[in-house]
C-alpha cells in the first residue's frame, strides 16, 4: 500500500508540472514587459561595465534593446 501511495504522488506531481508547462501557468512575465517605463529599465553602470546589459534587461523583465541601435554602433566600427 505504501508503494501505491508513492506512485501515485509521484505520478500526480508529474502530471501537474507536465500541466503547466505545457499550457504555460509559469509565464507571467511577458505581461509585465508592457507596464514598464524607460526609468524601471535603465541598465545599472555596474552592469553595463561587467557587460550584462542583456542579462540585467531580462532578469529585470524589461524589452531587450532594439537591434538598429547595435547595429549602427556596428556599422560605425567598419567605417573606421
Amino acid at each position: 500500500m505504501k508503494n501505491l501511495k508513492k506512485i501515485l504522488t509521484l505520478l500526480t506531481l508529474v502530471a501537474s508540472f507536465s500541466a503547466m508547462a505545457l499550457l504555460g501557468f509559469g509565464d507571467n512575465n511577458a505581461s509585465k514587459n508592457k507596464n514598464k517605463v524607460a526609468k524601471d529599465c535603465e541598465v545599472p553602470a555596474f552592469a553595463k561595465a561587467i557587460g550584462h546589459k542583456d542579462q540585467w534587461l531580462l532578469h529585470n523583465g524589461c524589452p531587450p534593446e532594439k537591434k538598429a541601435n547595435k547595429d549602427k554602433g556596428a556599422e560605425i566600427k567598419d567605417a573606421k
